[in-house]
């Protein structure tokens, strides 16, 4: 085998395995909606298939064109939950392409990916260990955490600017009713809240949902 495709084989490979190291270190810092089979498997493959398109177009202007005009055709039918899945995809796309033209773009972008994920979770921790300020929980990202549903007869003040509310409703008839939905990663914090709910009297019913009865 010709020296040259020994070395196509080795940046392949090296295109999978950024792919695998994005997508274990999403896992390790507890991105709950990247631990699915089809996240994987989309993970592994992103990659090498924008270093295969980035080769096969890379020395022919007229198959350049027209694969633009075919790739234009195909996109992500599924809906992007959050901000970070859609910055992941192109981060792996991007790494799929350097990896083709510079290798060391390739692990250079791997290697601020990660690093800019670990370093989000550090910073996330630190600030709730010094309680220096929360982080609240997206829409989507209540799929993926334990959940507090709450009706009450009134407003209720600690929980209106709450960081972990991610929805409220209100109903006016036939009685006048407050819907509250908190989603919390944390089980102790989780406590707290409850402990807090169990004081205030304008509550007419408190549902906890958690994690790992609902997986």
């Amino acid at each position: 085998m010709p020296e040259g495709y020994y070395t196509i084989f080795l940046h392949a490979f090296l295109a999978i395995a950024s792919g695998l190291v994005v997508y274990i270190t999403l896992v390790l810092i507890r991105q709950r909606w990247v631990n699915t089979l089809h996240h994987l498997i989309t993970y592994l493959l992103l990659p090498p298939i924008a270093f295969v398109i980035t080769n096969v177009i890379s020395h022919n202007l007229a198959l350049s064109l027209g694969m633009i005009g075919a790739l234009s055709i195909v996109r992500f039918r599924n809906p992007v939950k959050n901000p970070l899945e859609l910055i992941i995809f192109f981060a792996l796309l991007t790494s799929g392409i350097s990896f083709a033209v510079n290798i060391m773009w390739g692990i250079f972008l791997t290697l601020v990916t990660v690093a800019t994920l670990i370093f989000s979770k550090i910073f996330e921790i630190i600030c709730k260990k010094k309680k220096l300020f929360n982080f609240s929980l997206s829409f989507d990202d209540s799929e993926h955490a334990n959940t507090i549903e709450i009706e009450a007869k009134k407003t209720v003040d600690f929980l209106n600017d709450h960081v972990a509310l991610v929805l409220f409703s209100h109903i006016k008839e036939p009685e006048e009713i407050y819907y509250y939905k908190l989603a919390v990663k944390d089980k102790n914090e989780l406590d707290e809240i409850k402990n807090k709910l169990q004081t205030v009297k304008e509550i007419k019913s408190l549902e906890i949902k958690l994690l790992d009865q609902r997986l």
